[in-house]
């Protein structure tokens, strides 16, 4: 079960047990994980990227090489051109909120927002990512 005002992944379990924490068993992400990134982040959640779910795909938060893991919560959307930034030096993680942050390289990083609210209009309400960072 998936809530959406949590901003996190509870231990999910869909119908017929079908988990999403593939742990250390399998590097891409899984249908069920796919549909729970779909219902989260509803698109690409690099900041300033309008591109889809559909066009989207998933990417490791924390570099798979890293961890081995393949765990919803170590999953998030990023459309292709994007998914590659990790390859040239950007990083992600998870904020407290459960939001993705992206982390350009220290030569392009200007204080610009680190998340992505474009599918997401109810944040910009309440602008909770912004409470994370005080700068």
């Amino acid at each position: 079960h998936y809530s959406p005002a949590s901003g996190r992944y509870p231990q999910a379990i869909f119908d017929h047990g079908t988990p999403l924490a593939l742990y250390h068993t399998k590097r891409l992400a899984s249908p069920a994980q796919r549909i729970m990134l779909f219902a989260n982040d509803r698109g690409c959640t690099k900041p300033g990227c309008d591109a889809p779910a559909y066009h989207s795909q998933a990417h490791h938060v924390t570099a798979w090489t890293s961890t081995g893991r393949t765990d919803i919560t170590e999953l998030t959307l990023a459309c292709g051109p994007d998914n590659r930034l990790a390859e040239k030096g950007w990083t992600t993680y998870n904020n407290t909120h459960g939001h993705t942050e992206w982390l350009p390289t220290p030569h392009l990083d200007h204080g610009l927002p680190r998340t992505n609210t474009f599918h997401h209009t109810e944040r910009i309400l309440h602008n909770q990512d912004d409470e994370d960072n005080p700068n």
